[in-house]
């Protein structure tokens, strides 16, 4: 039974890195003079599913792309948090239901915000509060960042 679930976070996972890709090419105006993040984050193990995804960052918000996977039943959430230094901007959570493999897009940010927000913070949850990866930042800064963690 494990070789099925490690066959199916195979698979999603190359799905949701082709989404992905699919949405940082198409969106090259928007991304600023920043380069790209990626994230590919599971909650306390990447047996139970987890995320995967992009972000293009502009000048005052970010386009958020990826999937999220829920393989063992429980459900999977996954919290977007946009700072500008210490004070919260925006957030929003996207969620799958047990046993399904969901895709998001969404913008985050205030785009009336001079400067705009400067991280995110990417936290992927399982069945509740209890179940949660530690959280990532994805930093818009000259660098390239590929996030990884559970």
């Amino acid at each position: 039974m494990t070789s099925t679930r490690r066959a199916l976070r195979t698979g999603v996972a190359a799905a949701g890195i082709a989404i992905t890709a699919a949405a940082l090419v198409a969106t090259p105006a928007a991304a600023g003079t920043w380069p790209n993040d990626s994230f590919d984050l599971c909650p306390t193990t990447c047996a139970l599913g987890g995320t995967l995804g992009g972000v293009a960052w502009g000048n005052r918000t970010a386009t958020v792309q990826g999937s999220m996977t829920d393989i063992e039943g429980s459900g999977t959430t996954v919290y977007f948090e946009a700072y500008a230094g210490s004070v919260k901007i925006d957030s929003t959570t996207r969620s799958t239901p047990a046993d399904t493999t969901e895709p998001f897009h969404f913008t985050i940010g205030d785009p009336d915000l001079v400067g705009g927000f400067d991280r995110l913070k990417i936290q992927v949850c399982q069945g509740g509060p209890d179940w949660c990866g530690r959280p990532v930042n994805a930093d818009r800064d000259g660098v390239a960042e590929k996030l990884i963690g559970n």
